[in-house]
């Protein structure tokens, strides 16, 4: 039986509106689409702070997450889940490197053959030392990256 296909990683903040900060349906159908051409989608997000269940930031992550599986089922896709990445200041790089690792061992891959669809710098930072294959959305200092204006275009480009 052969491995599953090697998961495109998506950063959570392009799939939100810009004044709310709610799941975009728009941008959600664009990623369901893309599913639909046999790709994984797996979300990357930054960490909270802290993971007590009483902290409103934790909170807020976890309705986000609800709210996406939700999303995603009902156009009749599933979403293989949420990655929540250190990507501050403090966090280290070692980490960092496990957590992408871990991901690409799950889907019986190697971090090379993953690709990260994003625009945050320290995401883009974080996936580059590991060697994830970069999709950035605006621009980036990192040379030889691709770039691209929007998702439709980035989700178009994964090979």
């Amino acid at each position: 039986m052969a491995a599953p296909a090697a998961p495109t990683l998506i950063e959570r903040s392009l799939l939100l509106g810009r004044g709310d900060h709610s799941p975009d349906t728009p941008c959600i159908e664009k990623v369901v689409s893309f599913q639909r051409r046999g790709h994984r989608v797996l979300l990357v997000a930054p960490r909270p702070a802290g993971w007590r269940p009483t902290r409103r930031s934790v909170d807020h992550d976890l309705a986000l997450q609800q709210q996406f599986h939700q999303l995603f089922t009902r156009a009749g896709a599933e979403l293989d889940g949420v990655l929540y990445l250190g990507t501050g200041l403090f966090s280290r790089k070692n980490r960092q490197k496990n957590e992408f690792e871990q991901t690409a061992r799950r889907y019986g891959r190697n971090v090379d053959e993953m690709t990260l669809i994003g625009s945050d710098q320290s995401l883009i930072e974080a996936a580059d030392r590991v060697g994830l294959k970069l999709h950035v959305i605006g621009s980036t200092p990192i040379p030889n990256i691709p770039t691209f204006e929007d998702l439709k275009t980035a989700l178009a480009n994964v090979g």
